[in-house]
Protein backbone atom coordinates (compact mmCIF):
# COMPACT_ATOMS: atom_id res chain seq x y z
CA UNK A 1 0.00 0.00 0.00
CA UNK A 2 1.36 3.54 -0.78
CA UNK A 3 0.35 6.52 1.12
CA UNK A 4 0.75 9.82 -0.80
CA UNK A 5 1.41 13.09 0.54
CA UNK A 6 -2.38 14.40 2.05
CA UNK A 7 -3.85 17.38 2.73
CA UNK A 8 -7.49 17.87 3.90
CA UNK A 9 -9.77 19.60 1.79
CA UNK A 10 -13.12 18.67 3.35
CA UNK A 11 -16.36 20.07 3.64
CA UNK A 12 -17.71 18.77 7.07
CA UNK A 13 -15.48 17.00 9.60
CA UNK A 14 -14.59 16.77 13.01
CA UNK A 15 -11.20 18.22 13.68
CA UNK A 16 -9.27 18.31 16.87
CA UNK A 17 -6.51 20.49 17.40
CA UNK A 18 -4.05 21.38 20.05
CA UNK A 19 -4.25 25.46 21.28
CA UNK A 20 -0.99 25.68 22.95
CA UNK A 21 1.40 28.49 24.93
CA UNK A 22 4.81 29.05 23.50
CA UNK A 23 7.52 26.34 24.85
CA UNK A 24 9.10 28.70 27.55
CA UNK A 25 6.35 30.41 28.81
CA UNK A 26 4.85 29.10 32.00
CA UNK A 27 1.07 29.47 32.83
CA UNK A 28 -2.17 28.49 33.46
CA UNK A 29 -5.29 26.93 32.20
CA UNK A 30 -8.56 28.65 32.29
CA UNK A 31 -10.87 26.48 31.37
CA UNK A 32 -11.54 23.00 32.36
CA UNK A 33 -11.98 19.55 30.10
CA UNK A 34 -15.42 19.14 28.39
CA UNK A 35 -16.03 22.92 28.87
CA UNK A 36 -17.37 24.67 25.89
CA UNK A 37 -15.60 27.53 24.34
CA UNK A 38 -15.54 29.99 21.23
CA UNK A 39 -13.11 31.80 18.99
CA UNK A 40 -12.62 34.49 21.10
CA UNK A 41 -12.36 31.99 24.71
CA UNK A 42 -9.16 32.43 26.12
CA UNK A 43 -8.03 29.01 27.13
CA UNK A 44 -4.41 29.78 28.44
CA UNK A 45 -2.45 32.66 29.98
CA UNK A 46 1.32 32.53 30.39
CA UNK A 47 3.98 34.90 30.56
CA UNK A 48 7.66 34.09 28.89
CA UNK A 49 10.76 34.66 30.72
CA UNK A 50 12.83 37.79 29.29
CA UNK A 51 16.53 38.57 29.63
CA UNK A 52 17.98 40.10 32.72
CA UNK A 53 20.90 42.79 31.49
CA UNK A 54 23.67 44.16 33.05
CA UNK A 55 24.78 47.44 33.74
CA UNK A 56 28.22 48.51 35.17
CA UNK A 57 27.75 51.59 36.95
CA UNK A 58 30.76 51.65 38.82
CA UNK A 59 32.31 51.69 35.46
CA UNK A 60 30.44 54.23 33.61
CA UNK A 61 30.78 56.48 36.82
CA UNK A 62 34.56 55.98 36.98
CA UNK A 63 33.66 54.67 40.92
CA UNK A 64 36.51 53.70 42.80
CA UNK A 65 34.33 51.88 45.80
CA UNK A 66 31.43 50.36 44.52
CA UNK A 67 29.72 51.41 47.57
CA UNK A 68 29.50 55.21 46.10
CA UNK A 69 26.78 54.37 43.94
CA UNK A 70 24.56 53.92 46.15
CA UNK A 71 24.43 58.00 46.15
CA UNK A 72 24.13 58.46 42.53
CA UNK A 73 20.86 55.74 42.44
CA UNK A 74 17.54 57.33 41.43
CA UNK A 75 15.70 53.59 42.08
CA UNK A 76 15.56 51.14 44.23
CA UNK A 77 15.15 47.03 44.06
CA UNK A 78 12.16 45.98 42.51
CA UNK A 79 11.22 49.35 41.11
CA UNK A 80 9.82 49.46 37.46
CA UNK A 81 11.29 51.44 34.94
CA UNK A 82 10.99 52.80 31.40
CA UNK A 83 12.98 52.75 28.61
CA UNK A 84 15.90 56.00 28.40
CA UNK A 85 14.66 56.77 31.93
CA UNK A 86 17.69 57.87 34.10
CA UNK A 87 18.35 55.28 37.27
CA UNK A 88 21.64 56.83 38.01
CA UNK A 89 23.77 59.91 38.17
CA UNK A 90 23.74 63.43 39.87
CA UNK A 91 20.97 65.05 38.72
CA UNK A 92 18.27 62.94 36.78
CA UNK A 93 17.61 66.05 34.22
CA UNK A 94 21.53 67.10 33.15
CA UNK A 95 25.17 66.08 33.46
CA UNK A 96 26.14 61.98 33.16
CA UNK A 97 23.00 59.77 34.14
CA UNK A 98 23.34 55.88 33.53
CA UNK A 99 19.77 55.49 31.45
CA UNK A 100 17.48 52.07 31.30
CA UNK A 101 17.91 50.86 27.90
CA UNK A 102 14.71 48.75 28.22
CA UNK A 103 11.11 48.63 30.36
CA UNK A 104 11.49 46.33 33.17
CA UNK A 105 12.50 46.15 36.70
CA UNK A 106 15.42 46.58 38.64
CA UNK A 107 16.16 43.11 40.01
CA UNK A 108 18.38 43.66 41.95
CA UNK A 109 21.63 46.08 42.96
CA UNK A 110 25.40 44.99 43.94
CA UNK A 111 28.55 45.15 43.52
CA UNK A 112 28.49 48.40 41.61
CA UNK A 113 26.42 46.65 39.02
CA UNK A 114 22.47 47.35 38.54
CA UNK A 115 20.78 44.10 36.84
CA UNK A 116 17.74 44.92 34.74
CA UNK A 117 14.83 42.14 33.85
CA UNK A 118 13.25 43.15 30.60
CA UNK A 119 9.00 43.15 31.13
CA UNK A 120 7.95 39.93 30.73
CA UNK A 121 5.50 39.16 27.80
CA UNK A 122 2.02 38.41 28.37
CA UNK A 123 0.53 36.01 26.37
CA UNK A 124 -3.44 35.13 26.32
CA UNK A 125 -4.14 32.29 24.37
CA UNK A 126 -7.45 32.35 22.74
CA UNK A 127 -9.39 29.09 21.06
CA UNK A 128 -9.61 30.57 17.60
CA UNK A 129 -12.32 27.55 17.05
CA UNK A 130 -16.10 26.99 18.50
CA UNK A 131 -15.64 23.92 20.34
CA UNK A 132 -15.55 21.28 23.44
CA UNK A 133 -12.54 21.35 25.63
CA UNK A 134 -11.58 17.42 25.41
CA UNK A 135 -8.15 17.55 27.36
CA UNK A 136 -6.14 20.16 30.06
CA UNK A 137 -2.68 20.36 29.01
CA UNK A 138 -0.85 21.57 32.65
CA UNK A 139 0.44 24.83 32.45
CA UNK A 140 0.48 24.47 28.21
CA UNK A 141 -2.67 24.39 27.27
CA UNK A 142 -5.56 22.72 26.11
CA UNK A 143 -7.18 20.02 23.01
CA UNK A 144 -9.82 21.30 21.42
CA UNK A 145 -12.72 19.56 19.31
CA UNK A 146 -15.20 21.08 16.96
CA UNK A 147 -16.88 20.46 14.06
CA UNK A 148 -17.20 22.13 10.15
CA UNK A 149 -15.35 22.77 6.69
CA UNK A 150 -11.64 22.77 6.70
CA UNK A 151 -9.25 23.80 4.45
CA UNK A 152 -5.53 23.35 4.26
CA UNK A 153 -3.08 24.91 2.26
CA UNK A 154 0.87 24.74 1.28
CA UNK A 155 2.58 27.62 3.20
CA UNK A 156 1.69 30.57 5.32
CA UNK A 157 2.93 33.70 6.40
CA UNK A 158 3.19 32.75 10.44
CA UNK A 159 -0.33 34.84 11.56
CA UNK A 160 -3.59 33.99 12.65
CA UNK A 161 -7.20 35.83 11.96
CA UNK A 162 -10.95 35.74 12.87
CA UNK A 163 -12.99 37.34 10.15
CA UNK A 164 -15.72 36.61 7.63
CA UNK A 165 -14.61 34.73 4.37
CA UNK A 166 -14.85 37.10 1.50
CA UNK A 167 -14.91 36.18 -2.19
CA UNK A 168 -12.89 38.77 -4.37
CA UNK A 169 -14.86 41.33 -6.63
CA UNK A 170 -15.07 40.63 -10.13
CA UNK A 171 -11.98 42.76 -11.33
CA UNK A 172 -9.67 40.88 -8.81
CA UNK A 173 -7.51 42.42 -6.26
CA UNK A 174 -5.65 44.78 -8.75
CA UNK A 175 -9.66 46.23 -9.33
CA UNK A 176 -9.35 48.01 -5.70
CA UNK A 177 -6.37 50.04 -6.25
CA UNK A 178 -7.91 53.58 -5.09
CA UNK A 179 -7.59 55.91 -2.68
CA UNK A 180 -11.07 55.42 -1.24
CA UNK A 181 -11.38 52.09 0.78
CA UNK A 182 -13.97 49.37 0.24
CA UNK A 183 -15.61 49.03 3.52
CA UNK A 184 -17.37 45.74 2.38
CA UNK A 185 -13.85 43.70 2.45
CA UNK A 186 -12.43 45.93 5.65
CA UNK A 187 -11.37 43.34 8.67
CA UNK A 188 -11.98 40.55 5.87
CA UNK A 189 -10.10 37.59 4.51
CA UNK A 190 -10.31 37.79 0.88
CA UNK A 191 -10.59 34.45 -1.59
CA UNK A 192 -8.58 35.25 -4.86
CA UNK A 193 -8.56 32.96 -7.77
CA UNK A 194 -5.31 34.09 -8.90
CA UNK A 195 -1.48 34.45 -7.85
CA UNK A 196 -0.52 36.79 -5.49
CA UNK A 197 1.68 40.24 -6.66
CA UNK A 198 3.08 42.82 -5.50
CA UNK A 199 0.13 45.18 -6.07
CA UNK A 200 -2.03 42.84 -4.43
CA UNK A 201 0.20 43.00 -1.36
CA UNK A 202 -0.12 46.37 -1.36
CA UNK A 203 -4.01 46.78 -1.72
CA UNK A 204 -4.44 44.15 0.93
CA UNK A 205 -2.13 46.70 3.05
CA UNK A 206 -4.16 49.63 1.72
CA UNK A 207 -7.82 48.85 1.99
CA UNK A 208 -7.41 47.23 5.95
CA UNK A 209 -7.75 43.56 4.66
CA UNK A 210 -7.12 41.42 6.91
CA UNK A 211 -5.87 38.29 5.29
CA UNK A 212 -5.68 37.04 1.80
CA UNK A 213 -5.85 33.29 0.35
CA UNK A 214 -4.70 32.83 -2.72
CA UNK A 215 -3.25 29.95 -4.45
CA UNK A 216 0.23 31.09 -4.93
CA UNK A 217 2.87 33.90 -5.71
CA UNK A 218 6.65 34.83 -6.60
CA UNK A 219 9.33 33.29 -4.14
CA UNK A 220 10.88 36.59 -3.87
CA UNK A 221 6.85 37.91 -2.63
CA UNK A 222 8.24 35.51 0.60
CA UNK A 223 9.74 38.14 2.56
CA UNK A 224 7.21 40.69 1.60
CA UNK A 225 4.53 38.30 2.79
CA UNK A 226 5.87 37.59 5.83
CA UNK A 227 6.25 41.02 6.98
CA UNK A 228 2.72 41.78 5.94
CA UNK A 229 0.31 42.88 8.67
CA UNK A 230 -2.13 40.47 7.44
CA UNK A 231 -2.66 37.10 7.25
CA UNK A 232 -1.80 34.95 4.25
CA UNK A 233 -2.40 31.26 3.33
CA UNK A 234 -1.43 30.05 -0.01
CA UNK A 235 -3.24 26.84 -1.36
CA UNK A 236 -0.88 25.89 -3.89
CA UNK A 237 2.58 26.80 -3.54
CA UNK A 238 5.22 29.58 -4.67
CA UNK A 239 4.68 30.23 -8.50
CA UNK A 240 2.39 31.00 -11.08
CA UNK A 241 -0.16 28.50 -10.07
CA UNK A 242 -4.36 29.26 -9.75
CA UNK A 243 -6.33 27.88 -7.10
CA UNK A 244 -7.92 24.08 -8.23
CA UNK A 245 -11.52 24.00 -8.70
CA UNK A 246 -12.19 21.89 -5.88
CA UNK A 247 -10.68 24.19 -3.31
CA UNK A 248 -12.24 27.22 -4.62
CA UNK A 249 -16.09 25.77 -5.33
CA UNK A 250 -15.37 25.14 -1.51
CA UNK A 251 -14.43 28.39 -0.20
CA UNK A 252 -16.87 29.94 -2.99
CA UNK A 253 -19.64 28.18 -1.33
CA UNK A 254 -19.01 29.36 2.34
CA UNK A 255 -18.60 32.90 1.49
CA UNK A 256 -19.82 35.31 4.14
CA UNK A 257 -19.15 32.77 6.60
CA UNK A 258 -17.02 33.52 9.88
CA UNK A 259 -14.01 31.74 10.00
CA UNK A 260 -10.46 31.40 11.47
CA UNK A 261 -7.41 31.39 9.19
CA UNK A 262 -4.40 29.66 10.95
CA UNK A 263 -1.32 30.50 8.30
CA UNK A 264 1.10 28.34 10.24
CA UNK A 265 5.00 29.12 8.78
CA UNK A 266 6.07 25.73 7.27
CA UNK A 267 8.94 24.05 9.79
CA UNK A 268 10.60 21.12 8.63
CA UNK A 269 10.41 19.88 12.18
CA UNK A 270 7.13 20.56 12.74
CA UNK A 271 3.74 18.37 10.90
CA UNK A 272 1.24 21.53 11.27
CA UNK A 273 -0.03 22.87 7.93
CA UNK A 274 -1.38 26.77 7.40
CA UNK A 275 -5.31 26.09 7.11
CA UNK A 276 -8.88 27.63 7.41
CA UNK A 277 -11.28 26.29 9.71
CA UNK A 278 -15.06 27.08 9.32
CA UNK A 279 -17.27 26.39 12.69
CA UNK A 280 -20.77 24.61 12.07
CA UNK A 281 -23.24 23.47 14.22
CA UNK A 282 -24.83 20.22 13.87
CA UNK A 283 -28.36 18.81 15.70
CA UNK A 284 -27.47 15.52 14.47
CA UNK A 285 -24.35 13.16 15.24
CA UNK A 286 -20.86 14.53 14.18
CA UNK A 287 -19.66 14.22 10.80
CA UNK A 288 -16.59 11.69 11.18
CA UNK A 289 -13.20 12.72 11.73
CA UNK A 290 -10.41 12.93 8.43
CA UNK A 291 -8.78 9.45 7.57
CA UNK A 292 -5.60 10.24 8.27
CA UNK A 293 -3.15 7.17 6.86
CA UNK A 294 -5.33 6.72 3.06
CA UNK A 295 -3.40 4.56 0.89
CA UNK A 296 -3.86 5.40 -2.88
CA UNK A 297 -6.25 3.65 -4.77
CA UNK A 298 -8.29 3.45 -8.34
CA UNK A 299 -10.38 6.00 -8.73
CA UNK A 300 -9.30 8.34 -6.10
CA UNK A 301 -8.98 12.20 -6.75
CA UNK A 302 -5.49 13.52 -6.48
CA UNK A 303 -3.76 16.87 -6.90
CA UNK A 304 -0.63 16.86 -9.08
CA UNK A 305 2.32 18.58 -7.31
CA UNK A 306 5.51 19.00 -10.01
CA UNK A 307 5.58 20.82 -13.13
CA UNK A 308 4.71 20.38 -15.78
CA UNK A 309 1.16 19.27 -14.24
CA UNK A 310 1.36 21.05 -10.95
CA UNK A 311 -1.74 21.95 -9.42
CA UNK A 312 -4.01 20.35 -11.45
CA UNK A 313 -6.35 17.55 -10.80
CA UNK A 314 -7.46 14.03 -12.00
CA UNK A 315 -7.82 10.17 -10.95
CA UNK A 316 -5.87 7.21 -10.84
CA UNK A 317 -6.38 4.58 -13.66
CA UNK A 318 -3.74 2.50 -12.51
CA UNK A 319 -1.70 1.47 -10.07
CA UNK A 320 1.35 -0.55 -12.00
CA UNK A 321 2.53 -3.48 -10.00
CA UNK A 322 6.61 -2.32 -11.18
CA UNK A 323 8.33 0.76 -11.38
CA UNK A 324 7.86 2.60 -14.55
CA UNK A 325 10.97 4.29 -17.03
CA UNK A 326 10.30 8.41 -16.49
CA UNK A 327 11.71 10.65 -19.49
CA UNK A 328 14.79 11.48 -16.97
CA UNK A 329 15.87 7.81 -17.10
CA UNK A 330 14.41 6.48 -13.55
CA UNK A 331 12.79 4.09 -12.49
CA UNK A 332 10.11 4.53 -9.91
CA UNK A 333 6.87 3.64 -8.41
CA UNK A 334 4.31 5.72 -10.76
CA UNK A 335 0.24 5.77 -10.97
CA UNK A 336 -1.36 6.24 -14.24
CA UNK A 337 -3.86 9.21 -13.67
CA UNK A 338 -6.63 10.89 -16.18
CA UNK A 339 -6.72 14.70 -15.57
CA UNK A 340 -9.69 16.76 -15.94
CA UNK A 341 -9.22 17.36 -19.47
CA UNK A 342 -8.94 13.41 -20.25
CA UNK A 343 -5.16 13.28 -20.93
CA UNK A 344 -3.89 10.36 -19.10
CA UNK A 345 -0.44 10.49 -17.30
CA UNK A 346 2.18 8.71 -15.49
CA UNK A 347 3.15 10.49 -12.26
CA UNK A 348 5.70 9.22 -9.68
CA UNK A 349 3.96 8.70 -6.13
CA UNK A 350 6.38 11.44 -4.83
CA UNK A 351 4.46 13.79 -6.90
CA UNK A 352 0.66 13.16 -5.89
CA UNK A 353 -1.06 14.57 -3.45
CA UNK A 354 -4.56 13.20 -1.83
CA UNK A 355 -7.07 15.41 -0.67
CA UNK A 356 -7.97 13.73 2.64
CA UNK A 357 -11.68 12.77 3.07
Amino acid sequence: MNFPEQRHVIAETTIRRERLLPDNAIGTVTVKANERVDVGTVVARGTVPTRYIILDAQKYFRLKNPDELEDLLFVEQNDVVDIRQPIAGKSATKGRRLVSPVTGIVAQIDQGRIILQETPEVNELEAGLNGQVLEELAGRGVIIEASGTLVQGVWGNGRRMIGLLRMEPRGGLASLVSDELEMRFRGTMIVTRDPLTSIALDVMATQAFAGVIAPSMSPALRQQAIESRGTIMLTEGFGDMRMNIAVYNLLRDNDGEQATLDAVLPDRMETDRPELIINRSYTHDRPPRPQLHRGLEPEMEVRLTRHPYAGQLGHVVDLPKTPCMLDNGLRVPCARVELISGETVLVPFANLEVFGQ
